[in-house]
């Protein structure tokens, strides 16, 4: 009778490791979240050197109830920084950079608004990933000195 128990402890602990781990992964190899309190900072960090390979930074402008149409492949975008955006959470960014339709996806250089990719009256955005990727690299060799 108490070795049914302790097995059913068990389990309960190898599921509970299984999720905090799944919950784990999702924060470190996920998008990361950006509010109006640190929407600045994150588009503008670069460090003191300018030394660091990434200085296109993708922000996605998106809501919940789209989400079906929200960027999915963020993760095949090479040499970027991508980060989302709640367009709920962050009213004063949404305004500030014009933000009419979702998803809405603006590519920053050094800080700098350079290019925005909008959705349609479909609410998706009609350029691929590889569009964007190009986009990024033309930016790239653009600020090439």
């Amino acid at each position: 009778m108490k070795g049914c128990s302790i097995c059913k402890n068990e389990t309960k602990m190898k599921n509970l490791i299984v999720i905090i781990l799944m919950f784990l992964s999702m924060f470190t190899y996920g998008q990361q979240m950006l509010t109006d309190d640190n929407f600045d900072e994150a588009i503008n960090g670069r460090s003191a050197f300018q030394d660091d390979n990434i200085s296109v930074i993708v922000v996605e402008f998106w809501a919940s109830f789209n989400d079906a149409n929200s960027f999915s492949d963020w993760e095949n975008l090479k040499g970027i920084k991508y980060y989302k955006v709640d367009i709920s959470k962050s009213p004063k960014a949404k305004k500030e950079y014009k933000v009419r339709t979702i998803p809405h996806i603006i590519l920053f250089l050094d800080g700098y608004d350079e290019m925005h990719f909008k959705a349609g009256l479909d609410f998706a955005i009609s350029k691929s990933w590889e569009d964007i990727q190009k986009a990024i690299d033309d930016l790239k060799n653009q600020s090439k000195f």
